[in-house]
């Protein structure tokens, strides 16, 4: 709701209301104060604003308002009201622009939309925005740009398939406002990221395009027809003059072609002028200067009875551009609906319970903080990351994870935002705020992995953008040529040279395909942390696991704990449990699975206050208890020479079953074992089965720090021939190092905190969603599900991604090479240049629109 200020400010505030129009026909006469959409609502939410109650058509509204008016800026609702009638043609003075844009600086309106963080001592701030107006590659460089030449601008990112910039700002510097209004000035419109606003202005584009296709059609008929009558009826006389009635034809045509770009066609010269006028050269510049030429050449022709005219050639190629962006709004608007899926997913409003009363009040989700407490009813959906106040229920996380079924939760469970009750009401404690929750989380990260490409998909960009300027040097030698050759045919083959080129084709061949994949693995319920890996991931040749939490579930449980013999070593007899509740202690600030089963399995026993705690990466804890330094972690770390053989062969059984164990000890010897079993993750064997069947992968490997013996165990139970256990980070990080010497590529799958030297050092990298965070900023693919079920079909469709880029790139390189040549030598006319510029286009759309049919087939 926070983008429809920017929507009255920059003149288009109507844009929702006719979207909305256009669905519904059952429309109220009550309007929302805010938004000006239809208020549908019996009972809707109101304020009291200017001494009068008003109403608003949702919760979202009612809260932005409350905002700005609580902020001292109701002055926008007066200025809105006067000039709101006017503001669809943009004809907002600077100084109220300048008014309007000052209201995103204020804290309470950026507190959804904006992620503050400290960067080198300096207050940051991070932003998503939605762009309009963005026709071309060309359009997002020319914003990302004019935002990096600002002082105070830290980084710009930009999306052209999402129609998106990413910035990162010094707060101390500049101001939202003034990036917002840099945009502006260029010619374009930025709004803050809102997927239900997104999806508004691509059905307003649609319904646009239609219109102007059905436009170009109705006119372009009667073009065709006259000029195919012409073809085969008439042609001129000896001095070169045409019948009268082929005459009227061509006044008739000229006139027809006149509106056709006026209306349809008045988009490319908009464009195009706009890019002139920033001394860019984007992708409507040939397409406006060809029209142009061509259409005055035919004018020319018109006025003197005298030479050819080219009216069917304009008006093919209006339709079939129209149609081409067209087809290319339908891909991008079905990319953008894959990577917005899991925001949808997120209700606008909560059911907030009054603190100290029973009492509900429906307020925006957006306000909800931690430690509110929200209620829901059976088949709600969870707005935010909470912890469940109730005495139980069971809740549907099939969207989040993937999990078939319902899952049990009990009083003090943590519930992840867009999980759904399936029993009962439930009373949830808000944990995160909406962006920092899950699905916020997973949101922000597939937006910025569209921005991670390949390396050639950024060389393409590149020269796409590069090779506007090198078509109009073609053109305009061309003409110099034939005009020195055979002026009749000059101006043919030039309007020719500059409608066959189809850069639009070279900056299309990835950025489509690119999100429709980060979208599309949101179906295999993985999320991409950068899309380069679909590059490396498909020359991977080696598969690496670490074992604890990654080939098994991570949530290891403790089985027993035993006590050495007190009689050895004059070790004093202490119990399981104070040797339970001493370990626990020492792993207190632990997240590791085995820290995490300690302390589980201890939770009803006192604690143990230790000191002088120091964590060893690898190898494990120390600390000081009652006078002795106490160490808990493997043999080595601990030492082991004070057990018995009999200790040593029943520890030597418990690992052939495929148990860990901890030792813990101190000076005087080991005084207990801790015995933990971890059971494998699902799926773990079919993956390795389908892996097993790529050809270019040869090999699976084990990489744990846990002992030896129980790697064996677990190795021997999947099938994995090489594995190696009792390994540190380092040593870890040094295999596979050594590893990639020997021209290997390795896929590295890990979670915890000492994984991370390998998941960085991996030519690729995954991770589960609940690894800690170390792990994750350093993979590349993050799995949400608990399991292997999806991630073979994942690699599978990333590989395809990656095949149908490369399509998509060859097809639009070989295409321009050999077209523009052709154009240039006069064996392509304006028509048939027409009709391969759009088929150009045609094929790299439609081929990575095949990417649906990919992941239907191997999920």
């Amino acid at each position: 709701m926070l983008s429809q200020i920017a929507s009255d400010s920059f003149g288009i505030g109507d844009l929702k209301g006719r979207v909305f129009s256009f669905h519904k026909s059952d429309m109220s006469d009550q309007h929302c104060f805010h938004c000006n959409l239809p208020v549908l609502e019996e009972h809707p939410s109101t304020l009291k604003v200017f001494g009068k109650v008003q109403s608003f058509c949702c919760q979202g509204c009612k809260a932005v308002c409350h905002a700005i008016v609580s902020s001292g800026n109701e002055d926008y609702y007066h200025y809105r009201e006067v000039t709101g009638k006017t503001a669809t043609t943009g004809v907002a003075s600077p100084q109220h622009l300048v008014k309007q844009l000052k209201l995103y600086d204020k804290p309470e309106i950026q507190r959804d939309f904006v992620r503050t963080c400290e960067e080198e001592g300096k207050v940051c701030k991070e932003a998503w925005l939605i762009l309009e107006e963005i026709r071309c590659a060309a359009c997002m460089w020319l914003n990302e740009r004019t935002l990096r030449q600002l002082e105070g601008v830290l980084e710009v990112q930009a999306d052209y398939t999402g129609q998106q910039l990413k910035v990162r700002w010094d707060s101390g510097k500049t101001s939202l406002s003034t990036l917002l209004e840099a945009i502006h000035h260029i010619g374009y419109r930025a709004h803050p990221f809102d997927p239900q606003y997104r999806e508004a202005l691509n059905r307003e584009q649609e319904q646009r395009s239609i219109k102007r296709i059905l436009f170009a059609i109705i006119l372009g008929m009667m073009v065709m027809q006259t000029a195919i009558g012409s073809y085969f009826f008439g042609a001129a006389n000896d001095v070169g003059e045409y019948p009268l009635w082929i005459t009227l034809s061509r006044w008739s045509s000229l006139l027809a072609t006149g509106v056709i770009l006026a209306y349809p066609g008045q988009l490319f010269f908009r464009n195009a002028w706009r890019d002139l006028r920033n001394r860019t050269l984007g992708m409507d510049v040939p397409v406006a200067l060809g029209l142009l030429v061509a259409w005055l050449g035919s004018l020319h022709a018109t006025i003197t009875g005298t030479g050819e005219v080219y009216y069917e050639s304009i008006a093919m190629f209006v339709l079939f551009i129209l149609v081409a962006r067209y087809v290319e709004l339908r891909a991008r608007m079905s990319a953008t609906a894959l990577l917005d899926r899991t925001a949808k997913i997120i209700p606008a409003t909560a059911r907030k319970i009054i603190q100290g009363t029973q009492t509900l009040e429906e307020i925006a989700v957006i306000e909800l903080q931690p430690g509110d407490r929200i209620q829901l009813s059976p088949g709600e959906t969870v707005p935010v990351d909470g912890v469940l106040c109730s005495a139980q229920s069971r809740f549907d996380e099939s969207l989040i994870s993937g999990e078939a079924h319902p899952v049990q939760h009990v009083l003090g469970d943590n519930i992840m935002g867009g999980s759904i009750t399936v029993e009962q009401p439930v009373e949830i404690e808000v944990q995160r705020p909406s962006r920092h929750s899950t699905l916020g989380k997973i949101q922000q990260l597939a937006q910025q992995s569209v921005n991670d490409k390949p390396y050639y998909v950024d060389i393409a960009e590149q020269v796409a953008g590069k090779f506007v300027a090198a078509i109009l040097l073609i053109a305009t030698l061309t003409f110099l040529y034939w005009l020195w050759v055979d002026p009749h045919y000059a101006i043919a083959h030039m309007v020719s040279v500059l409608i066959v080129t189809c850069p639009c084709a070279l900056a299309l061949a990835a950025p489509v395909a690119l999100s429709l994949c980060a979208g599309g693995l949101a179906h295999f319920h993985v999320t991409a942390l950068r899309m380069s890996a679909i590059e490396e991931i498909s020359h991977i040749d080696t598969v690496v696991f670490d074992k604890t939490g990654t080939l098994t579930q991570g949530k290891p449980k403790l089985a027993r704990v035993i006590v050495i013999d007190s009689t050895h070593g004059g070790r004093r007899n202490e119990t399981e449990a104070q040797y339970l509740s001493l370990a626990s202690s020492m792993e207190q600030h632990s997240e590791h699975p085995f820290a995490i089963a300690i302390r589980e399995a201890a939770s009803d026993l006192p604690e143990t206050h230790v000191a002088q705690l120091k964590n060893h990466p690898g190898q494990g804890i120390e600390a000081v208890f009652n006078h002795h330094h106490w160490r808990l972690g493997n043999e080595t770390f601990v030492g082991q020479s004070t057990l018995h053989e009999k200790n040593r062969i029943q520890i030597e059984t418990l690992r052939q079953q495929g148990m860990s164990i901890l030792y813990l000890g101190n000076e005087t010897g080991v005084q207990a074992i801790l015995c933990l079993t971890d059971p494998l993750r699902e799926g773990i064997h079919p993956f390795l089965e389908s892996i097993a069947s790529l050809t270019s992968i040869k090999n699976s490997v084990i990489l744990s720090g846990d002992h030896p013996q129980s790697v064996s165990a677990i190795a021997s139970v999947l099938g994995i021939t090489e594995a190696y256990g009792g390994l540190s980070p380092q040593q870890k990080l040094s295999w596979l190092q050594q590893y990639q010497q020997q021209g290997h590529r390795v896929l590295m799958l890990g979670d915890g905190i000492n994984d991370a030297p390998t998941l960085a050092a991996a030519n690729v990298s995954m991770t589960f969603s609940e690894a800690t965070d170390l792990a994750q900023s350093h993979s590349d693919l993050m799995i949400l599900r608990h399991d292997y079920c999806d991630l073979a079909g994942a690699i599978h469709f990333m590989r395809k991604t990656r095949r149908i880029i490369l399509q998509n790139l060859s097809w639009a390189i070989l295409y321009n090479v050999l077209a523009v040549p052709a154009a240039a030598m006069g064996f392509v006319t304006p028509w048939m240049a027409a009709i391969g510029m759009s088929l150009s286009s045609f094929v790299v759309i439609l081929n990575s629109l095949r990417l649906h049919r990919v992941r239907e087939s191997v999920q």
